[in-house]
């Protein structure tokens, strides 16, 4: 994976938490302003695994479902194509193929993990979109003149979708505020 930011936070405020991008790409990078690089990377910081105890069992699966929602849900198949249940890795019954059951929904990545093949269905940037306004309070990035570095803020509408941020963080990102 290529990451394009460098991320440090400082520890959270109530609501609000700071932080510093530095650029990896070198100088005059754009920096995205939309509310979504906000969320993106507070699932990323969660993801990674920094703080991730701290955030209650709810909001763990809120975040999932953003990452569902932003990079696509991962539809369990067999070697032949057959949809599995996602908890079970089961098949499931009646037997329906994922290209049928998902029809126009599925992306063309696939992939194998934890023994098992499976596909991925589309993004839907729309409802990432929607779930950004339900987190997102406000989220504000300041970039300094040779477009390096950016100061942000983001301020969330409840604080356990900070819960993850009491310490100060730095992780390396690929997120980069667009959509897909």
């Amino acid at each position: 994976m290529t990451f394009i930011f460098d991320v440090m936070t400082w520890g959270r405020e109530g609501t609000k938490v700071e932080g510093l991008l530095t650029s990896r790409l070198g100088h005059g990078i754009e920096f995205h302003r939309g509310p979504e690089f906000g969320l993106q990377l507070l699932m990323d910081t969660w993801f990674q695994g920094y703080g991730a105890a701290d955030i209650d069992k709810g909001t763990a699966e809120e975040f999932a479902e953003c990452f569902e929602l932003f990079l696509g849900k991962k539809a369990w198949v067999d070697e032949d194509g057959y949809l599995l249940d996602e908890g079970t890795r089961e098949p499931v019954l009646p037997r329906v193929k994922a290209a049928d059951h998902y029809a126009g929904r599925l992306d063309s990545s696939r992939g194998f993990a934890d023994g098992y093949h499976y596909l991925v269905l589309q993004p839907r940037s729309d409802e990432f979109l929607e779930r950004t306004g339900a987190i997102i309070a406000a989220f504000g990035i300041d970039p300094d003149d040779d477009g390096e570095n950016a100061d942000f803020t983001i301020e969330v509408t409840d604080p356990r979708y900070l819960a993850h941020m009491e310490q100060n963080r730095y992780f390396q990102t690929a997120f980069t505020g667009h959509l897909p």
